[in-house]
């Protein structure tokens, strides 16, 4: 997952466009699970795919996303500027 991130980041720097290459990759999930039975697409496929789909989702989710004055949620529990969970986050949660 790490050097995922690191090539989402390459190729989408600064986060523009975050929206659009997560729709892109949900676009290629599909079209993996979709072509799995009717060709040669392998399991490792779908995967590397569901990996692209996860890795620019949780950008969006840490990062934001400024197309659309999303700037990540924060945690916020006493001040906590830590990535939200719906909740305390993980480092506040007693």
């Amino acid at each position: 997952m790490a050097q995922e991130n690191q090539r989402a980041r390459e190729k989408f720097p600064g986060g523009a466009n975050l929206d659009t290459a997560l729709m892109e990759e949900v676009g290629e999930l599909a079209q993996a699970l979709l072509k799995i039975k009717e060709s040669n697409w392998s399991p490792e496929q779908v995967y590397k795919e569901a990996v692209q789909v996860a890795s620019t989702a949780m950008r969006i989710a840490v990062e934001g996303c400024p197309e659309h004055a999303y700037q990540g949620a924060k945690c916020g529990f006493g001040g906590c500027r830590q990535p939200a969970t719906g909740g305390p986050c993980a480092l506040c949660y007693e």
